[in-house]
């Protein structure tokens, strides 16, 4: 049977020593971790929204899909997950590639239903949800492409970190929300996941609300988020909104996209080869003009036999071979910018370009949509008319707790999320908000 021993008095105070050097090592430890958090600059996080063609999407194909493009497609169909959007590889001198990314980035409205859907067998997903990484080189092969590089580089030089005071949220542009009463399966997930970051962001940073900066559609599609969260929860997590080059009112090029197809700047892509695909998505409706920024008479797209004014998309949209849109563009895109979109009721700094030619109105030589129409220029940033960039300055300056309009001269509507004077300006109004 072992004996007790009690340790001897050398032993005794080695132990003694080894307690002592643990409890300073703890109290090193503890100082380090107080002074390195008290150091550190006091953040509110910011959540990036990007704009339309900025973001990453993936798909796979199941046994249900059929590809409408070439036999080479069919031969040769793709397993497991692929990257869909931005695909240069696939997209550049390759008509067939250009064809699938057609078949495969379509959607179809079902009446039945009230819902977009993607076309059969296909499945997407927006992968890095959270992070900036899927938008800040959208085609991953290609660094020298990116329209958000340069701002995450700005945020990244005044201290902001991806995933700790630095979020992405991104999402599947092809979509969008409706009005209340029609349902949105995809855009209402993107929200439930949006509330959830700027929430979490939010608490990984002291509990300060966030900054909200977007960009293009984006600003559109977070302004829907905002005033669809009760005004308390508005007030408590968002510090500050920062929509860059948000078309408020649509665009008069809206029109002529449904007319042309969409060739997502890409240049190497004929748009006509899109436009069966750009007319398939809920987001092609969104940015059609707003009657009550453009007028109910002023005429935007004129033919030798009438004109179509934003009070006449419906007519519009037929005579362009567009019918089936009129059904969902009456119920779910119009109920929504009937009226000019609604203060958020939190801080709000719209950054806009201005000074570039921008069509405003265009004129086809027949009576038809055939040839190319001779365009009518105003301003805008080339892409957005400046009406529908300030359309919501009146109201917003009037009802909302801080409003500011910057306008920024002889910028585009992608330049000006790389130009240095747009980004200084967004810079200045994410530190102003301490």
């Amino acid at each position: 049977m072992a004996r007790f021993r009690f340790p001897s008095t050398h032993q005794f105070m080695a132990i003694r020593l080894v307690r002592w050097r643990i409890i300073l090592l703890i109290l090193v430890v503890t100082a380090a971790a107080l002074w390195w958090s008290s150091s550190r600059p006091r953040m509110h996080p910011v959540v990036l929204v990007p704009g339309y063609a900025s973001n990453e999407l993936d798909a796979r194909l199941t046994e249900l899909y059929r590809p409408g493009c070439g036999a080479r497609a069919r031969k040769g169909k793709k397993t497991g997950w692929f990257r869909l959007f931005l695909n240069y590889t696939a997209l550049h001198d390759d008509p067939d590639g250009v064809r699938c990314f057609a078949d495969q980035m379509s959607t179809a409205y079902d009446a039945a239903s009230d819902d977009y859907y993607n076309v059969p067998g296909v499945e997407t997903r927006v992968p890095f949800f959270g992070s900036t990484q899927s938008f800040r080189h959208p085609d991953p092969d290609r660094r020298d492409f990116s329209y958000m590089d340069k701002l995450l580089e700005r945020l990244e030089g005044a201290g902001y970190r991806d995933g700790e005071t630095m979020f992405g949220a991104p999402y599947d542009f092809r979509y969008a929300v409706a009005p209340a009463g029609h349902p949105s399966r995809t855009g209402t997930a993107f929200f439930t996941s949006l509330k959830s970051l700027v929430e979490r962001a939010s608490q990984l940073n002291g509990d300060r609300p966030a900054i909200i900066v977007t960009h293009s559609y984006g600003g559109m599609l977070a302004h829907q988020f905002l005033i669809r969260q009760p005004l308390a929860w508005r007030r408590r997590f968002v510090r500050h909104f920062i929509p860059v080059a948000a078309p408020w009112g649509g665009l008069v090029l809206g029109m002529q996209a449904l007319i042309s197809g969409n060739n997502l700047a890409l240049p190497f892509v004929d748009p006509g080869a899109l436009r069966k695909e750009y007319r398939s998505l809920q987001s092609s409706l969104w940015p059609l003009p707003s009657a009550k920024v453009f007028g109910a008479g002023q005429p935007l797209v004129s033919t030798k036999r009438r004109n179509y004014s934003a009070g006449d998309v419906a007519d519009f949209l037929g005579d362009i071979g567009f019918g089936e849109g009129v059904g969902p563009y009456e119920s779910r895109v119009l109920p929504l910018f009937k009226e000019l979109p609604a203060c958020p009721m939190v801080p709000v700094t719209c950054v806009v370009g201005v000074g570039v030619a921008t069509p405003e109105r265009m004129v086809y030589p027949g009576d038809d949509f055939e040839a190319m129409p001779g365009m009518v220029i105003g301003d805008g940033d080339g892409l957005v008319n400046l009406a529908s960039l300030v359309a919501v300055e009146p109201e917003w300056r009037r009802r909302g707790p801080y409003f500011r309009m910057v306008k920024v001269d002889n910028v585009n509507h992608t330049d000006i999320v790389v130009d240095d004077r747009a980004l200084g300006i967004v810079m200045r109004e994410i530190r102003r908000a301490k």
